[in-house]
């Protein structure tokens, strides 16, 4: 027969909550003062065994122990856990003789408890966390009533060291407010109250400005910048709005339910505040400022509440909009991002999901199609089709982005040595990120890729947008040059949008240069597009660079550029990204005939 399950308090919820908030109570470090208050209780009722007990969901944790090598016992077992649902000491005299414990196997087995005193560790809000026990192996007369206060003054000892370590937790060390861990338990208190707060989370500065600043200013900066943001949050909101910081420059407030009404006009207030340089350590430093807002109700509260508002505070400093709040469809779009991310990862490295697909390229004069581009498709096992305009931009942001590059190059190099094998001489134009030319990875990638297929650098080209220029141009034009060494020819892709810089066209060593596809979308003469298309052509051809136009999808457009001199254009018009097979379809049905430039025809 076994031992019967210790009854649970009735407040075991929010006891349990505190806890779980509060991974210091449980974590096996041990803690001196605690250590000295065994002692001293073990020394007083001269006792083999005493324990600081911390009950958790299914163990009990000894936070203090002396007289047992044990760290925890399973709460099933516990004597501490009577005291702990009743909130009132415990005494048991004679273990074997006590129906609740003589079949306990901490009684019929190691340590062998015959006699058994605990206190409850009460808070100062009611909630037990656990006990002070002494424990003897042999039976013992009940405990005086001056042994029993004794017992409860020095419980009282190691309460207030709990309390110390419990508020300790809930402090953010670099500035002193309250962190994550507080305003949940002050979100939590306040709901079971019956008011209905709105949790509000202020971002003021973007992650990439956090690491700017760390990298180049440091610890020290950081800190006295996060003063000073305190110190002017707290000047601006009202005070019964509890101040938190969450994580590294990302606070938090804590709105009563009776003062939602002054939300609009406070944030107002903020908005106009941090449109303005903060000047720390006579360093002027622009907030980026958006504040998330969710409006929280007594049994209707989502278990990720926090990340709700800090989800609606970085879409506000990203939109622009200075404060929104949560919306769920907007987080759907974060979610959904997060999961790409996650997914494409695993894509890399599987085998079915990700592949080229190959748009031609046709020559304006002769309608030859001499070069295609590689463009990446991915086909998620549950989402479907995922367009790279999603997740190319996600990837770029990531380190991810590199194994992405350098599966297309394995890829692109493996099919241009296949259609070798098969006769057919065709370039293939491969977009690369602005990551990859900041180091020289890609560039040993393509020489061990071109080496182990016996093939030359003429028949790639690298694609790059104008954003690749950006960051330290001198690493950038290095790889351009190793490529270009090789025969790799060099495209500047979507040229004319962006970071477009004139000098570029002059710096850069480019043999082509591909016309961004939205200026063709509506090539009309008189428009601004028209004289800029007129004048990027005129100008790359006057530097000796072939100019290729993206995106044409009419007849007008095409017979447009090629009077101005354009050289190459790909789009719709010509032809669809196709599979290899079908792109080999596509070239066989060419003849001299049909590759002149007619839209059906090229089609």
């Amino acid at each position: 027969m076994l031992a019967p399950y210790p009854p649970l308090p009735m407040n075991e919820l929010s006891r349990q909550r505190l806890i779980d908030a509060h991974p210091c109570l449980v974590e096996g470090n041990s803690d001196s003062f605690l250590d000295e208050v065994v002692k001293i209780a073990a020394l007083y009722f001269n006792t083999p065994i005493c324990l600081i007990t911390i009950l958790d969901r299914k163990r009990q944790w000894f936070r203090a122990r002396l007289g047992t090598d044990l760290q925890e016992t399973p709460r099933a077992d516990s004597f501490c856990a009577y005291s702990v649902a009743i909130g009132e000491s415990v005494e048991v005299c004679d273990a074997q003789q006590d129906e609740r414990f003589r079949r306990n196997p901490l009684v019929t087995g190691e340590p062998g408890i015959r006699y058994y005193a605990g206190v409850p560790l009460v808070l100062d809000d009611g909630l037990v966390l656990g006990n002070l026990c002494v424990i003897d192996t042999q039976p013992r007369p009940a405990m005086s009533a001056t042994d029993m206060i004794m017992l409860q003054q020095i419980a009282r000892l190691a309460v207030t060291r709990l309390e110390e370590m419990r508020v300790a937790a809930f402090i953010d060390g670099a500035s002193g407010l309250y962190n994550h861990a507080k305003l949940d338990a002050d979100i939590n208190d306040a709901l079971d109250s019956g008011d209905s707060p709105m949790a509000v989370a202020i971002e003021l500065l973007s992650p990439a400005q956090l690491n700017d600043m760390l990298k180049s200013l440091g610890f020290d900066f950081l800190t006295n910048f996060t003063l000073q943001l305190k110190a002017k949050l707290r000047a601006l909101l009202p005070a019964s709005w509890e101040l938190y910081k969450i994580s590294a420059l990302r606070f938090a407030c804590a709105v009563p339910g009776n003062q939602v009404e002054q939300i609009s006009a406070v944030f107002a207030t903020l908005v106009e505040a941090f449109s303005k340089p903060l000047h720390c350590q006579e360093l002027p430093v622009l907030p980026q400022l958006g504040i998330g807002v969710l409006r929280l109700k007594p049994g209707k509260v989502p278990e990720d509440w926090m990340r709700l508002i800090v989800c609606a505070a970085d879409e506000a400093r990203i939109s622009g909009r200075g404060w929104a709040y949560y919306d769920e469809q907007m987080d759907a779009a974060q979610q959904r991002s997060i999961r790409l991310l996650n997914d494409l990862a695993d894509a890399v490295r599987a085998d079915d999901q990700l592949r080229l697909v190959f748009q031609p390229r046709v020559d304006l004069n002769s309608g030859a199609c001499l070069s295609v581009e590689a463009l990446l498709r991915w086909t998620h096992p549950i989402l479907g089709e995922v367009s790279p305009a999603e997740f190319i931009p996600l990837a770029e942001k990531t380190p991810l982005i590199h194994a992405v590059s350098f599966w297309v190059i394995n890829q692109a190099v493996s099919q241009i040595a296949a259609w070798r094998q098969q006769g057919l001489d065709l370039k293939v134009a491969i977009n690369v990120s602005a990551q990859d030319l900041n180091n020289d990875h890609l560039t040993d990638e393509i020489v061990r890729l071109l080496a182990r297929n016996d093939l030359q650098g003429s028949c790639l080209e690298v694609e790059f947008t104008e954003s690749a220029l950006v960051g330290d141009f001198s690493v950038v034009l290095t790889q351009i040059e190793r490529l270009k060494a090789m025969g790799v020819e060099i495209a500047i892709d979507d040229f004319g949008s962006g970071y477009s810089n004139w000098s570029y066209l002059r710096d850069i060593p480019a043999d082509t240069v591909k016309l961004d596809r939205c200026f063709m979308e509506d090539l009309q003469p008189g428009n601004k597009d028209w004289n800029i298309v007129r004048a990027l052509i005129s100008l790359a051809r006057e530097l000796g660079q072939r100019v290729v136009a993206e995106g044409i999808e009419t007849e007008h457009t095409l017979e447009v550029i090629r009077e101005w001199g354009c050289q190459e254009a790909q789009g719709y018009y010509i032809s669809r990204p196709l599979a290899p097979h079908a792109l080999l379809a596509w070239l066989g049905a060419r003849t001299p005939m049909t590759a002149g430039l007619g839209g059906s025809e090229l089609a």
